[in-house]
């Protein structure tokens, strides 16, 4: 089974790091919220100034929950808005602490569609996640913070390699963008 079929020029889908990469303890923290903000100025960018209607999230701690958050939020006032969740196996949260497990499960409930590539964990689910999500749609929302290494530079590389739209973002610039409009402060997106 695969997720319903969307228009591919009118989907993002987004990679990033996780919360302890990002500096980051709990999900109360100042910067958790600062960088949530600045995620959801890049989407509403996304959608305002590109189309942007379909986002797809792989649902790991940090940037994918943040960005699916932000995603739900924009639904309540945009309906045609539509929250994709392409999870790599069942379990993926099983070892989470329990506020973001519950969390996890809130997303998933309220999304438009929650997909499970895989029954269990295997070395390279998570790869094959990112290389599915890549596959769904034409635009890469993704914070990278520049450093070599991890699912983060690998999705990049694949976006890269099947010529997608990358918009990319340093975490430290959705920490500066909180409460502006962030869109293309990123730098230049690549082709």
């Amino acid at each position: 089974m695969a997720l319903k079929k969307v228009d591919e020029s009118r989907a993002c889908s987004v990679t990033g790091h996780r919360p302890a990469r990002l500096g980051i303890r709990r999900s109360s923290d100042p910067a958790a919220k600062a960088l949530a903000e600045g995620l959801r100025q890049h989407i509403l960018a996304l959608y305002y100034e590109h189309g942007i209607i379909h986002f797809f999230s792989g649902m790991a701690q940090g940037v994918d929950i943040w960005y699916a958050q932000q995603v739900l939020r924009l639904r309540r006032y945009k309906p045609e808005v539509t929250l994709h969740c392409v999870l790599p196996c069942y379990g993926q949260e099983a070892g989470w602490p329990l506020r973001e497990r519950s969390l996890y499960h809130k997303i998933l409930e309220q999304a438009d569609e929650a997909f499970y590539l895989n029954g269990s964990y295997f070395p390279g689910c998570m790869q094959e996640r990112n290389r599915y999500l890549v596959d769904r749609a034409q635009t890469l929302l993704a914070v990278y913070d520049g450093a070599p290494g991890g699912g983060t530079e690998y999705t990049l590389r694949y976006a890269r390699d099947r010529k997608r739209r990358i918009v990319l973002v340093r975490p430290q610039e959705l920490l500066a963008a909180e409460g502006e409009k962030a869109c293309g402060q990123g730098g230049p997106a690549e082709s």
